[in-house]
């Protein structure tokens, strides 16, 4: 049988260059492997390697010197061998250093590896960076390391000098904004910091828009309540318009009927009289009179629709101008609707008490005393609002009872 020497140069070279492409995949095969961590197919690739090189050696030996004493040993007994063991040796070796590389390519895409990891991370639009206390980086994705040539100018090389230029926590970097958090973690009993920089553009945005939302609809909230408050003054003009122009017809039938007397009638002229004195007093205090009346009977209906009794400790001072009694009334009616409400209250006594120039309104009833700090919202909440533009306050009491105290300043008696 012809043996490998015997050959022609063009087949040995072929068969060199077959030697020379199997070391190279066994050669990347234990590469990846141990980029992997996975060094057990780098073990097994070593001997094919190593075989394969023998065998490209020996053609290489052949090639240069031929069956001459130039040719080493191995070379000169392996080159008389039949050829046939050449073939069927790199076949072999081939098929073996094929099935490591094809594990290796198959392992990594089935398994977790760091490559896998690097991988997965450069992909998130996030930026990840974790290091240790000396602020050696031990891994970063590329999201991570544009944000920092973006910040400090330079790349990601010490991950506490990074950490104090991202110290606001929210930076803006180009058309984004970026929010930057870092902890401490633990791994293999070593304690590393990691940063996590995340898009918040998108939050940002529409958490200004919310807050510009929520102050408008404060503004409106709030002149929403005082066009509420208003509209009681409103009415109250109303009827004090309207009492005014009943008082006027009534002056001019007792101009008429004046007119119509007969002047030198004693008897028929006294009535007359008496109208003309009662009216002249009803024009200053008639549309007050009025009013009051009117609100009194609304707390009495509402009180009497609640099923509380009211017991009035006094009356209403006049010395208070129109909106200090518009004030008492509507504390009068936020009282009795809170005491009901919340109270489960049957009796509410109304007192007055003057201190010099100070004056002061109780509104007591015998309900539940609620427990903890009463805090004013809803109604109560209007009232200090409407109080505080006079000047007023709103106070409560709990000494054994449940006292709603409205207090006018000093020396304001007349608002």
């Amino acid at each position: 049988m012809t043996s490998l020497l015997t050959l022609s140069e063009l087949t040995r070279s072929y068969f060199s260059l077959w030697a020379l492409l199997l070391c190279l995949v066994c050669i990347f095969g234990i590469v990846l492997s141990v980029t992997q961590k996975r060094y057990r197919p780098a073990v097994f690739a070593l001997p094919a390697f190593a075989c394969g090189y023998l065998l490209w050696q020996v053609l290489f030996d052949l090639h240069l010197f031929g069956g001459t004493e130039g040719a080493s040993a191995v070379s000169r007994k392996l080159g008389g061998l039949p050829w046939l063991w050449c073939p069927a040796a790199l076949s072999v070796l081939t098929a073996a250093a094929l099935w490591i590389l094809l594990s290796v390519i198959r392992d990594e895409k089935r398994s977790v590896t760091p490559t896998a990891v690097k991988h997965c991370l450069d992909q998130m639009p996030c930026g990840v960076c974790c290091w240790r206390d000396s602020g050696r980086v031990l891994f970063s994705n590329i999201c991570m390391n544009r944000l920092c040539i973006a910040v400090t100018g330079s790349p990601l090389l010490n991950g506490n000098q990074f950490y104090q230029a991202a110290a606001g926590g929210i930076l803006t970097v180009g058309e984004k904004i970026w929010r930057f958090t870092c902890r401490e973690i633990l791994f293999d009993g070593e304690r590393l910091h990691e940063m996590i920089a995340s898009d918040v553009t998108a939050e940002y945005t529409e958490t200004q828009v919310l807050e510009k939302d929520k102050a408008e609809l404060s503004r409106l909230n709030r002149e929403l309540r005082e066009y509420t408050l208003s509209i009681d003054d409103a009415v109250r003009r109303q009827e004090i318009l309207q009492a005014k122009v009943n008082i006027h017809d009534e002056m001019n039938r007792l101009m008429l009927s004046t007119m119509a007397a007969d002047g030198e009638d004693a008897a028929a002229l006294d009535p007359i009289f008496a109208l003309w004195e009662q009216n002249a007093l009803l024009v200053c205090m008639e549309a007050d009179e009025v009013a009051d009346t009117k609100a009194a009977a609304r707390i009495e209906k509402l009180a009497e629709a609640l099923k509380i009794r009211l017991i009035w400790r006094g009356t209403l001072p006049a010395a208070l101008s129109e909106k200090q009694r518009s004030l008492f009334f509507s504390a009068a009616q936020e009282a009795i609707a809170n005491a009901a409400k919340h109270a489960q209250a049957k009796t509410m006594e109304i007192s007055f008490q003057q201190t010099g120039a100070s004056f002061s309104c109780f509104f007591t009833n015998d309900g539940r005393i609620p427990d903890g700090e009463v805090r004013f919202t809803g109604g109560l909440a209007n009232l200090a609002l409407l109080a505080a533009k006079q000047g007023a306050r709103i106070c409560v009491h709990t000494d054994g009872t449940f006292s709603l105290s409205l207090q006018f300043p000093e020396n304001q008696p007349n608002g």
